[in-house]
């Protein structure tokens, strides 16, 4: 943003200079300052140095260095106090990105003030009255209009940090909303956009996509002999085991009750197979600790590949097929 910032302004004194209202050397002088300015600041940020101060964009000194070069080219050229009147408040927009109205009002004051030591210096070398009023005319301007700028800059600052802390706040809620209280893993809704979109990536790219349908054997046995709230317990420790075999490219969700689906993106019939065996495995060795034991607890798997053309939920539906066909 600097460096557009700066580009700018020379390409407006570029105008200035087709209109006679700054000369040939102030204009090359100017383009000599912005260019060390930029190339200055880029070393200062490549080399880390600017990590060693509180503000590591060194936004302050970015401002007072472009204020200060403008306020030379003014010196020179008293024309161009119009453009400075302009980019002064644009250098304050971006100061305002990243300082607070009082640490901004600061350095606006100091910009003020060298612009005031610029007007008293003109006087005191050229003793030209005309252009020392129109230069006081616009220094009353930009401080009757910078408290205003603050004010108006710090509100809309709050508005910012308001909505940015409701919007980290929806995403929670949304992503809450994705997701099954007791389990952590994605719900119902999501699962099946989850699926509708591997089904669009598995038809762009070409490659294999299975389903996996699994439940928990004679799941309502653990409500019946305690209570729901073991029933509860057993579903949370099923989750956790699931959890340590997913693959990064895996979805997994509750698909409702005790009924849960795996998304197996990359994966053919024979490893969604292989999959579903070593979960089997996995959640047969799982130790729930119960008021007493009444077997282990054992899954059952269904699993189906998606055929490219066809609807996803048909897929779902032969590997729910699957899955019966195994109980």
């Amino acid at each position: 943003f600097a460096s557009a910032f700066s580009v700018l302004y020379l390409v407006v004194l570029g105008v200035f200079y087709t209109q006679g209202m700054i000369d040939r050397k102030t204009l090359a002088q100017a383009f000599g300052l912005v260019a060390l300015l930029i190339v200055g600041f880029s070393a200062v940020f490549r080399s880390g140095l600017n990590l060693r101060f509180p503000d590591p964009s060194l936004t302050g000194g970015q401002l007072l260095t472009s204020v200060f070069t403008m306020l030379y080219v003014v010196y020179r050229a008293p024309d161009t106090r119009l453009a400075f009147a302009s980019f002064f408040f644009v250098a304050l927009m971006f100061g305002m990105l990243r300082h607070t109205a009082r640490k901004l009002a600061v350095l606006g004051g100091v910009s003020l003030l060298a612009f005031a030591l610029v007007i008293g210096l003109r006087y005191f070398n050229h003793h030209d009255a005309e252009i020392v009023r129109l230069d006081l005319l616009q220094l009353v301007v930009i401080a009757s209009t910078l408290p205003w700028f603050l004010f108006i800059g710090s509100h809309v600052k709050r508005l910012q940090r308001g909505l940015d802390e409701v919007s980290v706040k929806l995403e929670d809620i949304e992503e809450r909303a994705r997701r099954d209280d007791l389990t952590g893993f994605y719900n119902r809704r999501t699962l099946l956009v989850a699926m509708e979109e591997a089904k669009q990536r598995a038809d762009a790219v070409r490659e294999p996509l299975s389903l996996c349908v699994i439940d928990l054997d004679l799941f309502k046995r653990y409500n019946d002999e305690f209570d729901h709230l073991t029933g509860d317990q057993v579903l949370r420790a099923f989750a956790r085991s699931v959890q340590e075999g997913l693959r990064s490219t895996d979805v997994f969700g509750r698909y409702g009750g005790e009924e849960f689906v795996q998304i197996c993106r990359h994966t053919t019939l024979a490893g969604a197979i292989a999959d579903a065996e070593r979960l089997r495995a996995r959640i047969g060795a799982l130790d729930v600790p119960l008021p007493r034991s009444i077997g282990k607890l054992t899954v059952s798997s269904g699993v189906a590949q998606y055929q490219p053309g066809e609807p996803i939920m048909q897929t779902f539906a032969r590997a729910d097929g699957a899955l019966y066909r195994a109980k």
